[in-house]
């Protein structure tokens, strides 16, 4: 048997084939509009709660960085502003 006949045999048994019979469509509505909605505490959540420690110590880290780039900045500011002065 070659490659294509195999194919093909598979192709036909395919089509014979009938899906299973699957309705989902209530439980997607209950969802959707919010009846099978269940509470669940926040401690099941692990990532919930390394996204909001991330969070809590990347809010300060980028404070951090923005004062200390502005005050390593400030002394070549005025810098190339003198020299641009000079060069004028």
């Amino acid at each position: 048997m070659n490659d294509n006949s195999k194919f093909d045999a598979l192709i036909a048994r395919a089509r014979g084939e009938q899906p299973p019979r699957v309705d989902v469509a209530d439980r997607v509505i209950g969802i959707l509009s919010g009846q099978d909605a269940r509470f669940e505490p926040a401690w099941d959540r692990p990532l919930m709660w390394v996204a909001a420690l991330s969070s809590a110590v990347a809010i300060p880290a980028v404070v951090a960085a923005v004062l200390v780039y502005q005050v390593w900045t400030d002394p070549l500011f005025e810098l190339t502003k003198a020299i641009s002065w000079v060069m004028q």
